[in-house]
């Protein structure tokens, strides 16, 4: 039996994403093999590929986008897969306010046009659509013969799930593994292995060296840190691939509250930020610190003059104390609470580094690391918080940052409201060329930078640790697949 093994540290919560994100758990894999998209849109290309559609229109200047359908999709239970099926899927995670709604606020209506056709109505115009529905792994399709009529949070499957994907799951023992098996005669691709494990490793050290000794195949990872990769040093049949990330680690305040409403006091903490042990953790040609508001790859839209403000400790007393937010007694200004998603483990130096800076000024920074069932209830639904360091995909087009910024965005943890920045997303959506959108979207940099909207900290790296006896890896075939879909890798003849 050919087994392709994936060494990851956090183990699995459930497997619908659609339902609720947890964002880099052995779960958030496994659905990428269990489950299709409508399209594929990942981060190193601006062009859709073909999932359950095998092509589509815009139409209606970009309010109306048509898909059809591959008509020999079938669920892992043997129920074809229909319009159906992704209009339910999609309409009801809208309603209900689940994750797979996320990128959906402009979709009015759902339309099932055939059994193999389904028109996505949207209530303005939406060139960048296609990166909405593609790029994430909340957009996957559900099985309406199992979900319809009943309560997402108890439903079954979300345990024991039924996809339309290449593998489906046998086991899951929790703390140790997630088994799954190649669909047999899969309606798409074949699997060349029959079990993909993803074999739980808490210890990040130990997952590179089970690379390194061949008892694992690849380590997913999409953090900032390299502190680990030597330990593939001397390994005779393994490689450390690395590219630059497709997005930034930055901080945001919690908008909702008064005190972080004041422009000088988001600006104070920019210009209190020290860049210098930033530029420490950086890997030339990988990573880097980063002061601008969108990505240098994405170069038809990046504006290189929005900056954050430089480090300026005396600055930034200045604005403090002009906002009214003086120094007591003891030289302090209070105290603030910081969090971070934890799986996100390269988030915890760059939490260390804004707390020591925010020392300077006279402030008491705490901080903590969440899971992302944690980071949900506390961040994302209660607002409970003053700062977060998040990770933010930027690539391969900004209308993905929509849902966080603009003021209606279903993501908006922060409580973001500028009319300005909602302004230049509208109308980079509404034109019709790839020029037109970037213009709008350097706009959009230059009101985040003048309103201090949040503060850019590092462009962070991609780094896999993998075999180099196998094929079929995203990078390897053109980012034609996800990064975590392994349903193409092979082993090579040799």
């Amino acid at each position: 039996m050919r087994e392709l093994i994936v060494a990851t540290p956090v183990d699995a919560v459930e497997f619908n994403d659609v339902y609720r994100n947890t964002t880099g758990s052995a779960g958030y894999m496994a659905c990428n093999n269990i489950y299709n998209r409508v399209v594929l849109n990942e981060w190193y290309d601006i062009n859709p590929h073909a999932d359950l559609a095998t092509h589509w229109e815009c139409l209606d200047g970009a309010r109306r986008w048509r898909f059809h359908l591959n008509k020999a999709a079938r669920w892992q239970d043997g129920v074809p897969l229909t319009a159906h099926d992704v209009a339910y899927t999609h309409s009801h995670a809208k309603k209900m306010g689940y994750t797979g709604g996320m990128f959906l606020d402009d979709v009015v209506d759902i339309v099932e046009v055939d059994n193999h056709t389904v028109d996505y109505h949207l209530s303005t115009p939406n060139s960048g659509f296609l990166v909405m529905l593609g790029n994430f792994i909340f957009a996957h399709i559900l099985p309406a013969h199992l979900y319809e009529g009943t309560d997402w949070a108890t439903n079954p499957h979300n345990l024991k799930p039924v996809g339309s994907g290449p593998f489906r799951l046998v086991d899951w023992t929790p703390g140790e593994a997630v088994v799954m098996e190649a669909v047999k005669d899969h309606w798409g691709p074949q699997p060349e292995f029959d079990r993909l494990i993803l074999k739980i490793v808490p210890d990040r050290d130990e997952c590179v060296r089970m690379v390194a000794r061949g008892e694992a195949h690849v380590v997913p990872q999409d953090t900032l840190t390299k502190d680990r990769m030597h330990l593939l040093e001397g390994a005779t049949h393994a490689e450390l691939v690395t590219f630059e990330g497709p997005g930034m680690a930055l901080l945001d305040f919690n908008h909702a509250h008064s005190f972080w409403q004041d422009e000088r006091v988001r600006r104070a903490v920019a210009h209190a930020v020290d860049r210098a042990p930033i530029d420490a953790l950086a890997d030339p040609g990988v990573s880097r610190s980063w002061p601008h508001y969108l990505l240098g790859s994405t170069e038809w839209a990046f504006n290189p003059d929005a900056k954050a403000p430089e480090h300026d400790l005396a600055k930034a007393e200045e604005l403090l104390n002009e906002a009214g937010v003086a120094r007591d007694a003891d030289g302090s200004r209070g105290s603030l609470r910081m969090f971070y998603m934890d799986t996100f483990h390269g988030h915890l130096p760059l939490a260390q580094i804004v707390s020591d800076s925010l020392g300077q000024l006279g402030f008491d920074v705490s901080f903590e690391g969440l899971t992302s069932v944690d980071w949900a209830a506390k961040i994302r639904d209660a607002h409970d918080f003053d700062l977060i360091i998040v990770g933010g995909s930027m690539a391969p087009d900004p209308e993905i940052t929509r849902t966080k910024y603009s003021s209606t965005g279903k993501n908006n943890m922060a409580g973001h409201r500028n009319p300005d920045v909602d302004a230049a997303y509208e109308a980079a959506r509404s034109a019709t060329t790839l020029a037109e959108r970037g213009e709008h979207y350097k706009r959009l940099q230059e009101v985040w930078a003048r309103d201090t909207e949040w503060v850019p900290l590092f462009w962070y790296g991609m780094y896999f640790p993998r075999t180099t006896n196998h094929f079929g890896f995203s990078d390897q075939l053109g980012w034609s697949v996800p990064w975590w879909h392994w349903g193409r890798v092979r082993p090579i003849e040799k």
